[in-house]
């Protein structure tokens, strides 16, 4: 008696769950593949783990679409993350094709710049540039003071400015507009003219 009573509550959640399937998969495929740029076949990996995940999880029932984009949303991420970590160089640039190593301005700009954001990064002092990343990564002037062995919010502050005035005076130093140069020239404390 109380088998038949499991298999017919597992029936009916299981029809349950095909009905949630069929009404918010496709919706939550574009909608995740609007927030993440990755391909058709990855998007859809990301969903189908969101609603595996579902199926362990069981989250409220008033939030379910929610919940499925924020975790199929980060999973695509995660699987970005992991496709890029696994390329190999010959799956992007096969030998045989000629035009697949020519790419467009867009892609080499993006990369030139992500570089010189690197570089300029690599130059801060070392404090300066943990401070900026743990900004960067969301914590408050607080958090960073005691998460970097109990320093003053004052300095924590201090570091945070310095870096920024760094990188802003680096990336100006980079581009070739007089204005911009003559700015450089100044530095990044200089008197504003009447």
């Amino acid at each position: 008696m109380n088998r038949d009573v499991e298999e017919i509550a597992a029936a009916a959640s299981c029809s349950a769950n095909a009905e949630l399937y069929r009404r918010h998969h496709r919706d939550l495929q574009r909608a995740v593949s609007l927030t993440v740029n990755a391909p058709r076949e990855l998007i859809e990996d990301a969903c189908q783990n969101a609603w595996t995940m579902l199926l362990r999880a069981k989250p409220s029932s008033t939030s379910i679409f929610g919940w499925l984009y924020v975790v199929a949303t980060r999973e695509a991420y995660r699987l970005c993350e992991a496709e890029l970590r696994c390329t190999d160089l010959d799956a992007v640039l096969p030998a045989s094709s000629c035009e697949a190593g020519i790419a467009d301005a867009r892609c080499i700009d993006d990369a030139l710049e992500a570089r010189e954001a690197l570089g300029i990064l690599a130059s801060l002092p070392d404090r300066q540039r943990q401070d900026l990343a743990l900004v960067v990564a969301g914590y408050s002037y607080d958090e960073i003071a005691e998460m970097t062995g109990g320093r003053t919010l004052s300095t924590v502050r201090k570091h945070v400015a310095k870096a920024h005035a760094r990188v802003r005076i680096a990336r100006l130093q980079g581009t070739d507009s007089p204005r911009d140069r003559r700015a450089t020239e100044l530095g990044p404390f200089r008197r504003r003219s009447p």
